[in-house]
């Protein structure tokens, strides 16, 4: 009796029941489910809030920036829209212009519409991405800054990456703009441009996603190489937009703009070791903006820092007239040394893109460059002096008889001149009769008539060759 109970107690024991299995195998479907769930909502969350990778800058808050910086948050959400041309300085035409575009961006936004696409060319430093950010504020919309130098280091992972770019635009509320700052990096021409097949497979998942014009993205482009383009991207642009260097109006206006920054405006606050000599400022800036002709607007806020390292290198902290004349000399001359280097350039691929001309290479002339014909030489002139030498030569060697000779041979001697002859027909009668009889073949070339023409004729037994 004991034993059978023993034996009972052992199998509840070690045989499972049916409301245990069930039991674990829920339990390992919800272990299973939520792992999936959680994975989904990460990416959700990434798709929605996460910065892609090729994104280099943005106004969007990411989850973890609205947690280390809650204030700044705050502020960017009540921030009203700002003037989309405040602190840039263009010239009056292209001023109206941008102004009408910001304009209708922001209606744009307000109505739901659809945006339209910018190209923006210039020499680098002449406001491009400066505009586009205020266009952004203006219009109440975010901004995102890629630059096309990032997306070929990608590789296969560029696809994707391109992907997730344009996931993540169309997922902001407020509208995205977009802009691409290089943008010739990687949107090059596909037919003529050497690219890699990863390079071009982005190309095309960039087509693809840009093909119809969007109310959730707004594209900006930025080169200085615009020709560079892909046929089809040009297909894409709805406004082009020319950056050009400030004028000297223009020139005026960033210099006064960035001597208050960089000047004035410290050295008036009281907080920091600088001080400003008395002179002119007003005359001052007028010489500076005639001195600086040529120089983008990037090069001339540069000069306002290097006035300002100029004060804060000083023993008494002092800016003086000489020190802002001595240090607008130093940019003026790199300046000129950059242009230099930039025309060298032009002048050195300019000449490798010139062919040579048919026939190779003239003596002492470079490859890539063609002889006029004017300073061409004919052909008389150039084997003339050759003649000259040969008939030198033959003259050296050819001497006349002297009178002592003639007397001696006696009447049956023949001149010089006549012998010259005779030698002269009876080498060209030796050559003539040279040519007139057939070669002797050797065994080798005997050999291979007779084989050609045993392997030409056809067998006689009629069997096909």
């Amino acid at each position: 009796m004991v034993c059978a109970n023993l034996k009972c107690l052992w199998i509840d024991v070690t045989v499972p029941s049916h409301h245990q299995v069930a039991g674990l195998t829920l339990l390992a479907v919800g272990v299973y489910s939520a792992r999936n769930a959680t994975a989904v909502a990460g990416r959700y969350i990434e798709a929605r809030l996460g910065k892609p990778s090729l994104v280099r800058e943005t106004s969007r808050f990411t989850v973890a920036e609205a947690i280390k910086h809650p204030v700044k948050m705050a502020k960017r959400l009540k921030s009203k829209p700002q003037d989309a041309l405040e602190g840039v300085v263009l010239s009056p035409t292209l001023e109206e212009r941008v102004r009408d575009i910001a304009i209708a961006t922001r209606n744009t936004r307000q109505n739901n519409g659809l945006y339209r696409n910018i190209l923006m060319y210039g020499p680098p430093g002449t406001g491009k991405t400066l505009f586009a950010k205020k266009l952004a504020v203006h219009s109440g919309m975010d901004y995102a800054i890629m630059t096309g130098g990032d997306v070929a280091p990608m590789g296969r992972d560029g696809v994707t990456a391109m992907h997730k770019v344009f996931d993540w635009a169309g997922t902001s509320r407020r509208g995205l703009l977009l802009f691409v700052d290089e943008a010739d990096a990687f949107l090059r021409k596909r037919s003529t441009e050497k690219i890699s097949e990863d390079l071009r497979a982005t190309l095309n998942a960039f087509l693809y996603r840009t093909g119809e014009q969007s109310n959730k993205f707004m594209l900006v482009l930025a080169s200085n190489q615009p020709e560079q383009f892909d046929w089809a991207i040009n297909d894409r642009i709805d406004e082009i937009v020319n950056f050009a260097l400030p004028g000297p109006d223009e020139r005026e206006r960033l210099v006064r703009l960035y001597f208050d920054k960089y000047v004035l405006e410290p050295a008036t606050g009281g907080r920091q070791r600088m001080k400003l000599a008395q002179f002119d400022y007003g005359q001052k800036c007028s010489e500076i903006a005639k001195w600086t002709e040529g120089m983008s607007g990037r090069e001339i806020s540069k000069l306002g820092v290097a006035w300002q390292a100029a004060a804060y290198s000083s023993e008494d902290g002092v800016l003086t007239e000489a020190m802002i004349d001595a240090r607008v000399k130093d940019a003026v001359k790199q300046h000129l040394q950059k242009m230099d280097w930039l025309h060298g350039e032009d002048e050195a691929q300019a000449k490798s893109l010139t062919p040579p001309t048919a026939g190779g290479t003239g003596s002492g002339g470079k490859m890539g460059f063609t002889l006029p014909l004017s300073e061409a030489p004919e052909a008389q002139e150039v084997i003339a002096p050759v003649l000259e030498i040969n008939s030198k030569q033959a003259g050296e060697n050819i001497t006349p008889p002297s009178d002592n000779d003639q007397s001696a041979e006696g009447k049956s001697a023949t001149p010089a001149g006549q012998d010259c002859k005779d030698a002269v027909k009876a080498e060209a009668a030796t050559e003539a009769e040279s040519l007139a009889q057939p070669a002797v073949p050797t065994d080798s070339e005997s050999k291979m008539e007779k084989e050609d023409k045993t392997g030409s004729s056809p067998p006689k037994d009629g069997t096909p060759v």
